[in-house]
């Protein structure tokens, strides 16, 4: 499908009138992603295209009567986003950092927004680990190690409310996680596994803590960090369906749920949740149960 200039000019019109400011409840990252978004996108036209493409997906849950032509339009500007965008992926330094690092978080938003079907399992595509967070972690390293022209640059104002979450700290596990904790000592005897199972789970911790005890609002990167540090063995482990990492992803639809305020987002915790059920056996399901209790999903009888 090949878009008009027309039907760009109304998907920019509501990218900035509406999109931008679904991101973020946090007014500073709604001018971010309303301002700051598209001035970078009219310098890289990947960066642009992947705005074309999200609010296509917002306009098709908005006038469910055009939802397949939105998502076909969607469809057509992400696939020439990712096609622009792999020759620069090679080459990440400060000239595109910010571009590709919004590359990735739309790309995101772009993979959670698409109508929810069964088989689609949020992290594995064809049973494979999905192409969007392959990206996220690719480019994902510029949250935490993005060098100070990123910092001060464009996107300042979003690492700047980012900063002020990653300064919450906490000691101790939260108790469910503790819980989980003993489960994989006791069920797990490979010293590597042992490893890196507690390793996701301290991960998972300081949001999980910040919600739940502290009552605070979690923004989307509290939420999707903790895809970009688990290592990448534990999502093969995934990917091949290993109860104990079933279980851990059930934990963290948990956090998956703080994020249903977003439209993208609505319906993903069950939607995951309901799938990892269906892959466990009745002995694993009981370690699903705090999860299931927390987001208010009933499995079928």
């Amino acid at each position: 499908m090949q878009a008009t200039k027309g039907q760009d000019l109304e998907l920019l019109h509501h990218y900035t009138t509406s999109t931008a400011y679904t991101f973020s409840l946090h007014p500073l990252l709604q001018t971010f992603w309303r301002v700051e978004v598209p001035r970078i996108g009219f310098t890289a036209p990947y960066t642009l295209r992947a705005i074309l493409a999200i609010s296509a997906l917002h306009l098709a849950c908005l006038r469910p009567e055009k939802l397949q032509f939105y998502i076909t339009l969607a469809k057509t500007h992400h696939e020439a986003a990712l096609k622009l965008a792999t020759p620069e992926m090679a080459n990440i330094g400060p000239h595109n950092s910010a571009p590709l690092f919004l590359l990735s978080a739309l790309s995101s938003f772009i993979s959670c927004a698409k109508p929810l079907k069964l088989g689609n399992f949020f992290l594995l595509e064809d049973n494979n680990i999905a192409d969007w967070l392959l990206l996220i972690r690719g480019t994902g390293t510029i949250l935490d190690f993005a060098d100070e022209s990123l910092k001060s640059g464009p996107l300042a104002s979003m690492f700047s409310v980012r900063d002020q979450h990653r300064n919450f700290r906490t000691s101790r596990r939260h108790h469910v996680l503790e819980e989980l904790h003993q489960l994989i000592l006791t069920e797990v005897h490979d010293q590597h596994l042992i490893r890196m199972y507690i390793g996701t789970l301290d991960e998972m911790n300081r949001s999980l803590v910040m919600c739940l005890e502290h009552n605070l609002r979690l923004e989307t990167a509290d939420v999707f960090v903790w895809l970009i540090r688990v290592p990448y063995d534990f999502l093969v482990l995934l990917r091949n369906y290993e109860p104990l990492a079933l279980v851990i992803l059930g934990y963290f639809c948990v956090l998956l749920h703080q994020l249903e305020w977003m439209w993208c987002m609505k319906g993903w915790s069950t939607h995951l949740l309901s799938q990892i059920y269906d892959q466990l056996s009745p002995t694993y399901r009981v370690w699903i149960r705090w999860p299931m209790e927390q987001i208010g999903f009933l499995p079928p009888t």
